[in-house]
């Protein structure tokens, strides 16, 4: 399945390329010099859906903070049902009835606490795809390092206060 959405991603990046070479050679009727982004850990392509942007940011804050990758693909389904980077109708910007915000559903306050010197928004919380992974990884890594278990940590996500429930259970053995 991993790689059948490296392959569509792959794919995705190809006729973007192609799209835009081809329209620069009927605007000048030659082709442009193309510059084809390289993939690096710290960048990412620019006006990508949100299901790619949410796979992307998942993989460099997981693998930044040390987050196993069924942790964190799990923390997005639970929290969002995302399915990954072929999840094409995917809306990340939802809110909670507990007020929990984005696709991993990060509280105001817990971001602020995270980022204390960082001037944002709740809207901008809701909707800034890095940012709000950014926070979920960070906060998963700050709870394993106080609790040393992936279940505790989950819990303590899920509800704030460290315990294993059924929403540790789900996630913990969610399955890529």
């Amino acid at each position: 399945m991993k790689s059948l959405e490296s392959f569509i991603i792959a794919l995705f990046i190809f006729f973007t390329i192609f799209y835009i070479s081809a329209a620069g050679y009927r605007e000048e009727n030659t082709v442009p010099d193309l510059v084809v982004p390289r993939y690096e850990k710290d960048s990412f392509l620019v006006n990508q859906p949100p299901c790619v942007e949410l796979h992307n940011c998942i993989e460099k804050y997981s693998e930044e903070y040390e987050i196993p990758k069924n942790i964190a693909y799990g923390v997005a389904f639970s929290e969002t049902r995302y399915k990954g980077p072929t999840h094409w109708d995917y809306s990340h910007d939802k809110s909670s009835d507990a007020g929990a915000l984005g696709p991993m559903q990060i509280m105001y306050s817990t971001a602020k606490g995270l980022f204390p010197d960082k001037t944002f928004s709740r809207e901008h919380l809701k909707t800034d795809i890095d940012f709000n992974v950014h926070c979920s990884m960070k906060l998963l890594r700050k709870l394993y390092n106080k609790y040393s278990n992936w279940k505790i940590v989950l819990g303590a996500y899920n509800t704030g206060t460290p315990c294993i429930n059924g929403y540790a259970h789900k996630v913990f053995s969610y399955k890529l």
